[in-house]
């Protein structure tokens, strides 16, 4: 018969197991919280950068949307000799040709584009603009007009223009060209 103030050993294979399940169990629990907090670290890097492009998409239509304006103004644009409107259209067709031929800075003085000057926050540099005319011939009954068949009617003058615009966002790796075919109101 045992006495209150007895105690019973313990069992030789018990000693020890709770602190070695213990720690199995910080261990799953230290890897899950690390992973999760991987995990957060990586979503918001990538939140970021849509973030950026999306100011840089921003800027690029700002500057297509202030190019249609010009183009749209009272006289039709030189294109030529007004400052953003060049006589390039062949080469204008290919992005390649934005994105590395192309001089969006000026260069020895030249300058082929427009800069924008509207009041955009947090974007690395200006967007910019450049309006190419685009030669098109006109197609009778195309412009929902009837069809001139006996050649009476003048065909109308028809100015058609190709905007490219450049937009950067928060950081200069984050580019965004665009790219509109305009025809004149």
């Amino acid at each position: 018969m045992l006495h209150l103030n007895q105690k019973k050993s313990p069992s030789p294979r018990q000693e020890g197991a709770v602190l070695l399940i213990g720690l199995i169990m910080l261990l799953l629990m230290s890897i899950i919280g690390l992973a999760a907090v991987r995990g957060t670290n990586l979503q918001e890097l990538m939140a970021g950068n849509v973030r950026d492009k999306q100011i840089a998409f921003q800027a690029a239509e700002t500057a297509l949307r202030k190019a249609e304006l010009v183009v749209d103004g009272q006289n039709p644009p030189n294109i030529g000799t007004d400052i953003g409107m060049i006589n390039e259209a062949a080469k204008g067709a290919s992005s390649e040709y934005w994105r590395n031929g192309f001089a969006w800075d000026p260069v020895s003085g030249v300058q082929k584009t427009v800069e924008v000057n509207d009041a955009l926050e947090f974007v690395q540099a200006k967007p910019r603009y450049v309006v190419e005319k685009l030669n098109v011939t006109y197609i009778p009954g195309s412009d929902g007009r009837a069809a001139d068949w006996l050649g009476v009617l003048a065909a109308p003058e028809i100015s058609v223009y190709r905007v490219t615009g450049k937009g950067v966002g928060l950081t200069e790796k984050s580019i965004v060209y665009l790219q509109s075919v305009y025809r004149r109101q």
